[in-house]
């Protein structure tokens, strides 16, 4: 898996929420991938667009950190899913 393929695949399957390489401050409830001082790195920002430290996983590869965010969004738009007014009503 890499970058292209997983943002395409995402973006194929109409899944939001998540910030994919992006400086994230000031989104609010999404999955961040990012690169960091000590690796690839992935985590939730809250309500708040602040990071939830608990959530925060490092990784050596890429490859690991890019199969992370696939599974937390694919769970994230779940829940959000169950979570929207669309989808009580």
């Amino acid at each position: 898996m890499n970058r292209d393929t997983l943002l395409a695949d995402l973006r194929a399957r109409g899944l939001s929420g998540f910030c994919f390489f992006e400086d994230p401050r000031g989104k609010a409830h999404v999955v961040v991938i990012s690169f960091g001082r000590d690796g690839f790195q992935t985590w939730l920002q809250d309500e708040r667009a602040q990071p939830i430290v608990s959530s925060l996983r490092t990784f050596a590869e890429e490859r690991d950190a890019l199969s992370d965010l696939a599974h937390r969004v694919e769970v994230w738009n779940r829940i959000d899913g169950v979570r929207s007014p669309v989808a009580q009503a």
